[in-house]
C-alpha cells in the first residue's frame, strides 16, 4: 500500500510541476522518500540494470548505452536529465513504474554520483556497474581521489559485474580489493598517446600493492596509459574489450581488433566512454554488430562537444568539468593536436553548481604548456576569473600581448573574428558553452 501511495504522491508531483511549467527533476523523488523513506525497496526492477559512475563521463556513457539499447528495440529507463542522486534516481524510478510498482521497461540505465553510489545500491543492485575513471575531482568537496575510491568501493553489491577502465591504476585497484567478477576496457597506443612524460598531474605515481614507481610503454593522460610495476607485476594488462586502432581521418575505430564503429566525436574522453558502452552492451548480450551500428550513430551532446565552421575557420567547443584537471587536460591535448594556428578561449561564470566554494587551485594542474607553442596565436580569458586565467596563461609561457580580456562571452564573435587568428577551441566551463556557440552562430 505504501508502494502505491509514494508512486501516486510522485506522479501528482511530476503532473504539477508540468501544468505549472517546472521543471525540478529531483523533487518527486525527493518528496516520496521524505514521505516513505523506504519505498525503493518495494519496486519490482527490470531485468537487467545497468548503472555508470566515476569522475567524469558518466553521464555521456549512460547516453550512449541508453540509445544504443533502444536501438536493439529495448524499452529504457534513464535519468537522462542528469540527476544522479538518491532523489534523483528516484524520480527517475517514479516516472517509469506502474501503479503496481513494477517498472514497464526492459532495462534501467543509472548515472550515478561517485560519492552517493552507497546510498542508491543500498536500495538497488545492479547487474553491471561501469566504474569510468577516478581523479582529482572538485577537491573542495570530494578531498582525495583516495576517498573516492574508498567510498565506491563500500557501494559495490556482491553479485555485481564490475566493468573497470584498466588503462587507470586507480581503478585497476578495486582488483585488489574485491572478488567481484571484472571486465576492463581500455585504449590502445594511439595518435593520441604520448610516450615522454607530461607536466600534468599524475594521481597514482607509486603501486598500490607494493609502493614501486609504476613505468609507462605511453600514456594518455595523467596515470592513465599503460602501466606496468617492476617490483610486482601490478599491470595494464588483460583488456578484454580495447579499443585497438584509431584512424583520425575515417574517425573509425577497432574494437579487439575485428569490430569497427564510428567515433562521431574522435576525442579521447569520447574513446573511453564508447568502450565502456560496447563492454557493457556485449556483456549483457547485445548482438556485437548491432552495438556497433547503434554506437556509430550517437554523438555527444552539443553543450559537452560542438564543431562549427565560419569563415574557413574552425570553432571547437570543449565542455571542461571545473575543479576537475582530467578533462581540461583532454581539451587541452585535443586542441594542442592542432598543429595549425589557433586561438584558445578559457572561461567559466561558476566554479561550482551545487557547492559555494571558489577553489582555484586546480587551474594549476592543468598543463597548459602543452598549448604553448609557435602555432598559438591568441588566448581569450572571459567571465568573471578572466585574470585568473590570464595569469596561468602567462606563467604557462603565453606573452601577454597575445591575450584578450573580456568581461564574458555574450557577443564575443565579433572579437573570435576580427581579433584572432586561426582554429578557435573553447575550453570552458558548463556555463559558458552556450554563449560561446551562440557568439559564433552570430558571426557573418
Amino acid at each position: 500500500m505504501k508502494g502505491f501511495l509514494g508512486t501516486l504522491a510522485g506522479k501528482s508531483v511530476f503532473l504539477a510541476e508540468k501544468l505549472l511549467h517546472y521543471n525540478a527533476s529531483s523533487f518527486p523523488g525527493k518528496l516520496v522518500l521524505k514521505l516513505f523513506p523506504n519505498y525503493l525497496k518495494k519496486i519490482k526492477y527490470p531485468e537487467l540494470v545497468i548503472m555508470v559512475t566515476g569522475s567524469c563521463g558518466k553521464g555521456s556513457t549512460t547516453s550512449i548505452i541508453a540509445e544504443a539499447l533502444r536501438a536493439g528495440g529495448k524499452t529504457v529507463a534513464h535519468n537522462l536529465e542528469g540527476s544522479n542522486l538518491l532523489n534523483g534516481v528516484a524520480s527517475t524510478v517514479i516516472k517509469n513504474v506502474s501503479f503496481s510498482g513494477k517498472m514497464k521497461q526492459d532495462v534501467l540505465v543509472l548515472e550515478t554520483d561517485e560519492r552517493y553510489l552507497k546510498f542508491i545500491t543500498r536500495y538497488i543492485e545492479p547487474d553491471f556497474l561501469v566504474i569510468n575513471n577516478i581523479t582529482r575531482d572538485q577537491p573542495p568537496r570530494q578531498g582525495d581521489f583516495d576517498i573516492v575510491f574508498e567510498e565506491i568501493l563500500k557501494a559495490i553489491p556482491e553479485k555485481t559485474h564490475l566493468i573497470v577502465n584498466g588503462d587507470d591504476p586507480i581503478t585497476r585497484r578495486f582488483s585488489l580489493y574485491t572478488d567481484n567478477k571484472i571486465s576492463y576496457f581500455g585504449i590502445d597506443r594511439c595518435f593520441m598517446s604520448y610516450d615522454t612524460e607530461p607536466d600534468d598531474v599524475r594521481d597514482q605515481n607509486y603501486c598500490p600493492r607494493c609502493n614501486t614507481r609504476l613505468e609507462y610503454k605511453y600514456r594518455h593522460y595523467g596515470s592513465v596509459g599503460d602501466f606496468k610495476c617492476p617490483g610486482c607485476g601490478f599491470s595494464r594488462d588483460n583488456i578484454d574489450y580495447a579499443v585497438t586502432a584509431v584512424d583520425p581521418e575515417s574517425r573509425e575505430i577497432t574494437i579487439n581488433k575485428s569490430q569497427k564503429l564510428n567515433a562521431n566525436e574522435l576525442i579521447l574522453f569520447n574513446l573511453y566512454n564508447i568502450a565502456a558502452a560496447y563492454s557493457v552492451l556485449s556483456l549483457s548480450g547485445e548482438d556485437s554488430l548491432k552495438t556497433a551500428a547503434a554506437i556509430s550513430k550517437t554523438h555527444i551532446q552539443n553543450k559537452i562537444y560542438k564543431e562549427i565552421t565560419k569563415n574557413g575557420r574552425k570553432y571547437t567547443a570543449l565542455n571542461c568539468k571545473a575543479e576537475n584537471n582530467a578533462t581540461y587536460n583532454l581539451a587541452v591535448i585535443s586542441a594542442a593536436l592542432d598543429k595549425s594556428p589557433k586561438t584558445i578561449v578559457l572561461g567559466l561564470r561558476e566554479i561550482s553548481r551545487r557547492y559555494n566554494f571558489f577553489d582555484l587551485s586546480w587551474l594549476y594542474d592543468i598543463n597548459f604548456e602543452m598549448l604553448v607553442d609557435e602555432n598559438l596565436e591568441n588566448v581569450v580569458c572571459a567571465g568573471p576569473y578572466r585574470y585568473d586565467f590570464a595569469v596561468r596563461m602567462i606563467m604557462a609561457g603565453v606573452d601577454k600581448d597575445k591575450i584578450i580580456i573580456l568581461n564574458d562571452l555574450d557577443n564575443a564573435g565579433e572579437v573570435f573574428d576580427k581579433q584572432t587568428k586561426g582554429n578557435v577551441y573553447g575550453i570552458l566551463n558548463f556555463d559558458y558553452i552556450d554563449p560561446f556557440i551562440n557568439s559564433v552562430n552570430k558571426i557573418e
